[in-house]
């Protein structure tokens, strides 16, 4: 029998998945850069900027900001074959992000949109590697750091401050926060291995990771993403293997978002704004987070859509893989494949209804 529990967010609403016909629901762009092999977007925000990486025919991969006026590289540390991911964008243009060069430990970086071409380093002295997943509007960074990983918060005031893990009593636990909104609620995880993975809650300036509770700390179970109003979004497991894209209530309980597994048998919610829809992927195997899965969906009005069935047009896709971030416009970034394989980037834009056929002719 399902373990899942109802949850206020969806208890009210009857979730199908839409066999959709008629007029495309997305306008497709996709995120290029000259001379890429591929490229992966990582967040956009409500300015409509976007992060990600690209990697180049060396396959190096370079940190990446495009906007209106374009791409833009973002400067990483000097060295060889330097890898740059940029992860998250806040909507004051913040960006945070890794350098990776597979000698020095990995450094958490953060930039700002409007100059490129300089970074801040947010590792602390201890000389072990860091991963920031997330910053919010006041600039207050979070992720994981060291080995095993544990959850950090850094701010421009106090630097890197580590919360820990959940238990320091279990062996080999490790932490990190995926997601801080801008009341500085803080969620994430906690994991000992792959079939001991537990969601997480805390907040900014008290130095603690929490397990969320109820079923969350019995079942198996991610947070992922989290609106400005804290409603989290992730993966739960509905019969003690298999995870599917879930919504996550105050007290640990949590939903699943019916029909987004599409063809698949498991998934992941990714993302999710503040008008509660919900963006993810379907058919991550055996993974614990949103790797680029099988299929893209998107949950708004009571309906579950795979995103590659309604959008105007596919070209340079031969699928889509995911859906990732998703901004107050509802606009939505993800990755696909191209006819080779490789991984692609794409940016569906919400295609508005004609005002002048809403009520008809009969006017």
């Amino acid at each position: 029998m399902p373990l899942l529990k109802p949850c206020s967010a969806l208890a009210a609403l009857s979730l199908a998945t839409a066999a959709h016909a008629g007029a495309p629901l997305y306008h497709l762009t996709q995120l290029t850069v000259p001379d890429s092999t591929s490229v992966t977007v990582e967040d956009i925000n409500d300015v409509g900027q976007i992060v990600g990486t690209y990697n180049d025919a060396n396959f190096v991969r370079h940190a990446v900001l495009w906007d209106s006026a374009g791409w833009h590289e973002l400067a990483l540390p000097p060295g060889d074959e330097v890898n740059g991911i940029a992860r998250a964008i806040n909507n004051v243009g913040q960006i945070v992000g890794t350098s990776d060069d597979f000698v020095q430990p990995t450094f958490g970086l953060l930039w700002n949109a409007a100059t490129p071409g300089t970074y801040t380093t947010l590792n602390n002295d201890s000389g072990a590697p860091v991963t920031p997943a997330d910053i919010n509007d006041d600039g207050v960074v979070a992720g994981g750091w060291g080995v095993p990983s544990r959850a950090f918060v850094w701010t421009a005031t106090d630097g890197l401050v580590d919360y820990g893990i959940q238990d320091p009593n279990v062996a080999d636990q490790q932490a990190r926060w995926t997601a801080i909104n801008d009341s500085g609620k803080l969620v994430g995880f906690w994991n000992v291995h792959v079939a001991d993975i537990h969601a997480t809650v805390g907040v900014a300036g008290t130095a603690a990771v929490v397990g969320l509770g109820g079923e969350s700390d019995t079942q198996r179970t991610n947070i992922v993403g989290m609106n400005g109003a804290g409603v989290a979004v992730g993966l739960g497991s509905n019969d003690m293997q298999t995870l599917v894209p879930v919504v996550f209530a105050d007290d640990g309980s949590f939903t699943e978002i019916a029909g987004a597994t599409l063809d698949q048998d498991n998934g992941a919610a990714i993302a999710i704004n503040d008008a509660g829809v919900i963006v993810g992927t379907a058919g991550i195997g055996t993974a614990n987070g949103p790797v680029p899965g099988q299929q893209a969906w998107v949950y708004r009005d009571g309906t579950v859509y795979d995103l590659f069935t309604v959008v105007d047009d596919t070209t340079g896709f031969a699928s889509f893989a995911n859906a990732i971030a998703i901004n107050a416009d509802g606009v939505i970034v993800g990755t696909g494949r191209d006819a080779d394989g490789n991984l692609q980037s794409y940016v569906l834009t919400p295609v508005a209804a004609d005002p002048i056929f809403a009520d008809g002719f009969d006017q």
